[in-house]
């Protein structure tokens, strides 16, 4: 009889009773369906998520590690203000070559200022001096890490005119070394550069 009455049931009610050999009477309920399977379409590398409603709504997070740079740049040139957060001039003369591709589409780091041969090149901000090296086709060059993921670099020094050593704390207008030609260089010259979290920014915006 609970057999016949399992079957007339079975037809109307998503669920079945189940008689048992000890009278007890279980009630099985169908298994809900997953949530639809989101992949590319490709086996070998589809995805399958089960989705909640809480969660199936929700727009899948992506993340550029360039995209977050620009964006830290950004803030600290907003914070820095028009005139830029270093302190000095490095050194004293007028702009020959700006930042950014020149017409043979070298791309050129940095700014070049017209300084006079064995004129002095100073720091642009306080720092921390963290290399005094000769090479990259900057020749001898000096560069400085300001705090906050800003450092600075001065490059075509005069062999053996440095005067500051690695692990130096600097500040604003202290002597560097003297203006030269050494690197990949044909005039003498101050090269420098601002770097923002490890990437190259237009100094001119930094500089008072």
């Amino acid at each position: 009889m609970l057999a016949i009455a399992a079957i007339l049931i079975g037809g109307t009610v998503p669920a079945a009773i189940i008689p048992q050999a000890d009278d007890t009477v279980y009630i099985a309920t169908a298994a809900p369906e997953p949530a639809p399977q989101a992949g590319s379409g490709n086996s070998d590398d589809d995805i399958q998520t089960f989705a909640s409603p809480a969660t199936s709504a929700a727009a899948p997070v992506v993340r550029d590690t360039f995209d977050v740079e620009r964006v830290q740049q950004q803030v600290i040139i907003t914070a820095a203000g028009p005139t830029g957060s270093l302190d000095v001039f490095p050194a004293n003369g007028p702009i020959n070559d700006g930042f950014g591709y020149r017409d043979g589409g070298e791309f050129h780091g940095g700014i070049d200022v017209m300084a006079a041969e064995g004129s002095a090149i100073v720091a642009a901000s306080a720092g921390t001096v963290e290399s005094v090296t000769y090479g990259g086709g900057w020749g001898r060059h000096v560069i400085i890490d300001h705090g906050g993921g800003v450092k600075t670099l001065y490059a075509h020094m005069i062999e053996g005119s440095t005067g500051v050593a690695v692990g130096q704390w600097v500040s604003a207008g202290d002597f560097l070394g003297l203006v030269g030609t050494t690197g990949y260089s044909t005039f003498p010259h101050l090269h420098f550069e601002v770097y923002v979290f490890e990437s190259r920014v237009d100094p001119m915006p930094w500089l008072p």
